[in-house]
């Protein structure tokens, strides 16, 4: 904080999202040349605290990286070019009328107008452009078959989870968010059931097969492991 008041002594400050919602009354004042946002997809959304502290910093050019898509909402699409700059692709609400809400509706003339708008200001790299000396992803499969106490565990979560939802229509709220709950439980169950059953003493498939890769990487020199 201290450092931020005399900014003008430094030639690049360096922050964080979260750093940056903490103190973003200490930029009122600044002004910045340039303004360069990594990992832009955290101002995706223009509600959140992240979009608004980041918008409200005053420079005169502005670039926003990210290694996600910017395709895959139209809002998402708005919301960085409205950092990048403001009132190009209009408010949101007129963006929304003219571009998202006839573009969802498949209408290819308008999906276009708005492809040429962006794509000025847009570079996109491949990685195979950027790193050629990356050899070609390599993908191997590793079934982990469950034993019977895992099994047992996956099971029992699963009913508990039927009989909770049984003899429901269409499902409410809370019956939505009950279900999520019980998906993220079922996937720490499938890595290892310590992570949401307390007291459980069996195996797990899938730490298992991972501390027999990792030996198995260590025994041909792959890698190298430290014991303290």
């Amino acid at each position: 904080r201290r450092r931020l008041e005399r900014a003008g002594e430094y030639d690049v400050i360096v922050t964080s999202y979260d750093i940056l919602k903490r103190d973003v009354t200490l930029y009122t004042d600044l002004a910045f040349h340039y303004h360069v946002l990594d990992e832009a997809q955290y101002i995706k959304n223009s509600n959140t605290q992240n979009a608004r502290a980041v918008k409200s910093v005053r420079s005169v050019r502005r670039f926003a990286l990210t290694g996600t898509p910017v395709e895959n909402r139209l809002a998402e699409l708005w919301s960085i070019f409205d950092f990048l700059m403001p009132g190009f692709l209009f408010s949101r609400r007129t963006f929304m009328n003219r571009f998202e809400a006839p573009i969802q509706r498949q209408e290819t003339r308008v999906a276009e107008h708005l492809r040429q708008m962006v794509a000025p200001f847009i570079l996109r790299r491949l990685k195979q452009e950027v790193l050629t000396e990356l050899p070609p992803k390599t993908e191997r499969l590793m079934p982990a078959a469950m034993e019977r106490p895992q099994r047992q565990v996956y099971l029992a979560a699963i009913a508990d989870l039927r009989r909770q939802l049984s003899g429901s229509g269409k499902l409410s709220g809370r019956q939505r968010i009950t279900v999520l709950t019980h998906l993220t439980r079922l996937r720490q169950i499938c890595c290892d059931p310590r992570l949401c059953c307390e007291g459980y003493t069996g195996d797990s498939a899938k730490l298992d097969a991972c501390a027999e890769l990792i030996q198995n990487a260590v025994d041909v020199g792959v890698v190298a492991v430290d014991t303290v």
